[in-house]
């Protein structure tokens, strides 16, 4: 089975008046290609034309957001709860061009307390090339 059909079935057994899979998972194409719960979890992401800013490029706020949907099941699936972002911090070293086709996170558990978890994500290229790194924190509900 597929990292992302194992996710699928693994959301059916959250609480039923969470939106699972959430609408934005749909939207920004996301596909997990590897799940380690409670450790790390890495998606595909592909370029969308729709999501470029003027000069073409991937908008950052859309990476923003796709990073955000790595982050979100990890928090998840790490704390068995629903948890919010309390900060997201992202260096972007390099544009996500037409050329590059899809990029890769691959997010990771750096710390996990009674109430908070802290996460870092990578973003890369297919080449393997660092694209963007991100920080976050999250607490647990």
């Amino acid at each position: 089975m597929s990292a992302h059909k194992e996710f699928l079935e693994l959301i059916k057994k959250f609480p039923k008046n969470l939106q699972l899979p959430p609408p934005t998972l749909g939207e920004l194409g996301l596909e997990y290609v590897e799940m380690n719960p409670g450790k790390n979890l890495k998606a595909k992401v592909p370029f969308q034309q729709r999501f470029t800013n003027p000069v073409g490029l991937y908008q950052g706020g859309m990476l923003a957001a796709c990073i955000d949907e790595v982050f979100g099941p990890l928090s998840f699936m790490t704390a068995n709860a629903p948890c919010i972002t309390l900060s997201m911090n992202i260096t972007y070293l390099q544009a996500f061009t037409k050329e590059m086709g899809h990029c890769l996170i691959e997010a990771s558990i750096l710390k996990k307390t009674k109430n908070f978890i802290f996460m870092r994500a990578d973003l890369t290229s297919p080449d393997g090339d660092l694209i963007a790194h991100a920080e976050t924190h999250v607490k647990i509900l």
